[in-house]
């Protein structure tokens, strides 16, 4: 009896670390059979006790329907909550549990928070509002109250009819305010054929941030503005000429109290209580990995702890790190273009990287445990 009881708690033991020790890389690749439909297919790549053990399909999706955007897996940043839900850069919900799709709808995700995911539409004709999605019922709902604000920031916009933009404040029932009458040129490519979104980042309820773009897609400034004064301050300047869309993001980092603005190839850490802006070659991630921004010729390098685990081509959105691996999407690189050579997985407790074939991936998503 007691050499079964002791059998008994080792198997058990032994099952309970086979569970805590398994994670899982959730990974988009497009369905070649349903290219109509922009089909894309959802796998997790399992790995148990540091060991890969192989993938399996949890769901697919179709992309488009009705010749309109539907579950865009492949489209903008996927953000996973409670290592099950998985919400497109469109702001559709996919439960990966359950395998389905829980809201094929499409606004801008502002934060997950308990079991509710909390949206932003801006849209000409529905108009603004907040709306969010309750993970116990299932059910999305907008929120009514026009008060509700579930991030510091309040109601600006630009007037992007004609250049230079005017810069407008729209306080509670009283009439908009112009802040700017000269906010920049930016957000329009050097092709003049696209118009991308100027983001504004708010630090709290009177102060925000954004890029005054002096000309088209090449400079600008960052700017940091008061409403209760109505100042602005120029807090550094950023530029470029690579050949490559002007994308803006400013977000918060994943180090202390630095704000993250990166524009087209460049990133710069933005120190709002000190009012600095410095340029930084290297992006800092979790569990201590860290990643060179800017692509060379040889690739771009990847740290642990500050030691060179590798070098290599591929798409910052392409590297996606957890405390025990980090996974990339390889490419070779060919003139302007650039092609998938598979997917590549660093083992932390192996030390070294191995290849993972895979078909052609529309979005690298993350780990789950």
């Amino acid at each position: 009896m007691k050499l079964f009881v002791y059998i008994l708690s080792v198997a058990v033991s032994l099952a309970g670390y086979s569970q805590s020790a398994s994670e899982s890389l959730i990974v988009v690749h497009y369905d070649p059979a349903k290219k109509a439909e922009l089909g894309q297919m959802i796998y997790r790549y399992n790995y148990v006790n540091n060991v890969y053990a192989g993938r399996e399909k949890i769901m697919t999706v179709s992309g488009r329907k009705n010749e309109k955007d539907y579950v865009r897996a492949d489209k903008g940043e996927n953000t996973l909550y409670k290592d099950r839900y998985m919400i497109t850069g469109i702001g559709n919900i996919l439960d990966l549990k359950e395998k389905k799709v829980l809201y094929d709808g499409s606004a801008r995700l502002v934060r997950c928070s308990n079991d509710s995911i909390i949206f932003f539409t801006n849209d000409i004709f529905k108009g603004k509002y907040y709306s969010y999605f309750d993970l116990k019922t299932n059910t999305y709902a907008e929120i009514k109250s026009l008060t509700f604000k579930p991030v510091p920031g309040q109601d600006v916009e630009f007037d992007r009819s004609k250049s230079p933009y005017k810069l407008y404040y729209y306080p509670q029932n009283k009439p908009k305010v112009l802040l700017m009458e000269d906010a920049g040129h930016g957000g329009v490519s050097a092709s003049g054929n696209k118009m991308y979104d100027i983001p504004i980042y708010w630090i709290d309820n009177d102060n925000f941030l954004f890029p005054n773009i002096r000309i088209t897609d090449l400079e600008g400034s960052v700017i940091k503005y008061t409403i209760s004064t109505k100042t602005a301050k120029a807090l550094g300047t950023f530029n470029s000429t690579a050949k490559i869309p002007p994308t803006y993001k400013i977000m918060r980092g994943q180090t202390g109290s630095f704000i993250e603005f990166y524009f087209k190839n460049k990133l710069f850490l933005i120190n709002p209580a000190k009012e600095t802006m410095l340029q930084s070659f290297y992006k800092e991630l979790d569990a201590g990995f860290s990643v060179e921004v800017e692509e060379k010729p040889t690739g771009r390098g990847i740290w642990l702890k500050g030691k060179e685990i590798g070098k290599d081509h591929f798409d910052l959105k392409n590297l996606k790190v957890s405390s025990n691996y980090a996974a990339i999407v390889k490419e070779i690189v060919m003139g302007d273009e650039s092609y998938q050579q598979g997917m590549s997985v660093y083992n932390v407790y192996k030390g070294k990287w191995e290849a993972i074939d895979g078909e052609e991936v529309a979005s690298l998503v993350g780990w789950i445990k």
